[in-house]
């Protein structure tokens, strides 16, 4: 169900990834290293750290991390650790730093918004104390779309905009940065972060599953094959349907800005790996928000995103919500199931059908990030074995 591929049916069967990489703890640490410490990761929405001081904090796999609103509007990602002797700055889930000072709870070093040591009280001097020395731990971070995304590679990051591929152009005119959340659910699900993606990303599925979306969605009642019969903007949907809602009723206008092709183009499906999905529509997007809290557990975090001037309340939210509310839902159930599944001993691996292809294309993206650090890890080995190696 991602559209930023080539859609092309596989010719024959191909095989999933192993099914211990979806269980194993140790593999899991590997895809935390090398997968979630090194990609952007969409961690919040930037309405959330709006004001200067305000912060929020955020758990990046086993990392803590706190998000601050600096004096002058600049969005900033510190680890939430104190430089003395390692305390947690912030234990709450959001909040607002007072006269722009970030307190350490247990000794009192105190540090600006941006992160520099600027008091340390009590402390006896020494000549070797260098407060430049102790600013806060800082990771990369960025903005695009209203999306607040981290990475933890900091300087050596590449620039997130190279990172988000075509999403950017494709979805300039729906103007994501100027929508607001109308609603939020904040789920765990006892699952691996990767069958949440696979999941997002064929619909193979969705005839058993979701009945609710294809009554919608006609196309899907092909279990899949949408993206095989012709282009994304014509897509089969129910009759007079204008949105993605259980009936396809709107009761908010389009997107000021969408182009006619736009607004008649009622779902896109969109994947920006690691986890980042969103359901964009001409009125509204529900995105998710998904990082991994364990080998088989995620959070995700669903937002319902408006334009602020056409925010639907009370009824008429619940019209553009319960649809997905649903969808998500039943994701959710298959993608426990799944994990059940996947502790049987005799399953070495699953097999995605031509439908899957995205699946696979997924799959190889997974692959390409492993090996890349993999390779790159050598070359320094290599590297480092050349200079020690004795002039002949």
């Amino acid at each position: 169900m991602q559209s930023q591929f080539p859609r092309k049916p596989l010719r024959r069967l191909a095989r999933a990834l192993p099914a211990a990489w979806y269980r194993e703890p140790r593999h899991y640490q590997r895809e935390l290293e090398r997968i979630w410490y090194r990609h952007w990761v969409a961690v919040a929405r930037a309405e959330e750290v709006a004001s200067p001081g305000a912060w929020r904090r955020v758990e990046l796999g086993e990392q803590p991390l706190l998000l601050v609103r600096g004096e002058h509007g600049v969005l900033r990602a510190f680890y939430n650790v104190c430089r003395h002797r390692g305390s947690a700055l912030c234990s709450d889930d959001e909040g607002t730093f007072e006269r722009g000072r970030i307190v350490c709870p247990y000794h009192a070093w105190t540090y600006d918004l941006e992160g520099r040591l600027v008091a340390t009280p009590r402390r006896m001097p020494t000549p070797d104390f260098d407060p430049r020395r102790f600013a806060l731990h800082e990771a990369a971070c960025a903005s695009w779309g209203g999306f607040v995304f981290v990475n933890l590679a900091g300087r050596r990051a590449r620039p997130l905009l190279r990172s988000l591929g075509a999403a950017p152009e494709r979805f300039a005119r729906y103007r994501f940065d100027r929508l607001r959340i109308g609603k939020r659910i904040v789920a765990e699900v006892r699952a691996n972060w990767k069958l949440l993606c696979e999941n997002f990303s064929e619909c193979y599925h969705c005839p058993p599953v979701h009945p609710e979306l294809v009554r919608v969605v006609r196309a899907y009642r092909e279990a899949g094959a949408w993206g095989l019969r012709g282009p994304e903007t014509s897509p089969e949907y129910a009759p007079g349907a204008r949105t993605l809602t259980l009936d396809g009723s709107t009761r908010i206008p389009p997107f000021a800005a969408l182009t006619e092709a736009e607004r008649e183009t009622l779902y896109v499906p969109w994947l920006v790996p690691p986890g980042l999905f969103l359901n964009v529509h001409p009125d509204y997007v529900n995105s998710h928000m998904m990082l991994p809290a364990g080998p088989a557990r995620v959070r995700i975090v669903y937002d319902w995103l408006f334009e602020p001037e056409h925010l639907p309340r009370g009824a008429d939210l619940e019209h553009y919500t319960k649809l997905w509310e649903i969808t998500n839902a039943q994701d959710a159930r298959n993608c426990e199931w799944q994990q059940q599944g996947l502790a049987a001993r005799p399953f070495r691996h699953g097999w995605y059908v031509p439908q899957e292809f995205d699946c696979l294309r997924f799959a190889r993206w997974v692959r390409a990030a492993l090996g890349a650090s993999t390779r790159a890890r050598t070359r320094r080995a290599t590297r480092r074995r050349a200079r020690r190696a004795p002039a002949r």
